[in-house]
């Protein structure tokens, strides 16, 4: 698997990598299989319940309920994918996060997703706060490409 055996790709590099070919978001997702191309980089992608409902809402938000649901399916037929269960008992460490105030509370959920998931790389257009706690790489899109994929 190389240098990258599991990565978490925020909601919006979903989003945007749907939405927009030319974006860096999308040479990402299209570098991971998505849109049934040749993957370049053989890594499986982290999943939890937090990051699919985000997507559902943000897609639901900006493109209806059907493209929202169109992104979830084509993320589940085109990528490796590592699902991080809700039976995994993070509740403790949420607690402590939230009163440490460390990352806003609408990114913790999604920090636990990476950090239970196993995550080697964080990718993301707006989490900067998470690099502060996490103990795995964070970059943004372009940093991802620029490193992984030039």
């Amino acid at each position: 698997m190389g240098l990258l055996p599991r990565i978490f790709l925020d909601t919006n590099i979903f989003i945007i990598g749907d939405a927009d070919r030319q974006s860096q978001a999308s040479l990402i997702l299209e570098a991971l299989g998505y849109r049934a191309k040749p993957a370049i980089l053989q890594c499986e992608i982290i999943l939890s319940d937090e990051l699919v409902d985000q997507i559902r809402r943000v897609g639901k938000y900006l493109y209806g309920k059907d493209k929202a649901g169109q992104i979830i399916s084509n993320i589940w037929r085109w990528l490796d994918i590592f699902y991080v269960p809700s039976t995994v008992d993070w509740n403790e460490e949420k607690v402590s996060l939230i009163q440490a105030k460390t990352i806003p509370l609408e990114d913790i959920e999604i920090y636990l997703s990476a950090k239970y998931g196993g995550a080697n790389c964080f990718v993301s257009e707006n989490r900067e706060l998470i690099k502060a706690i996490a103990d795995f790489e964070c970059l943004t899109a372009a940093e991802f490409v620029r490193k992984y994929l030039q």
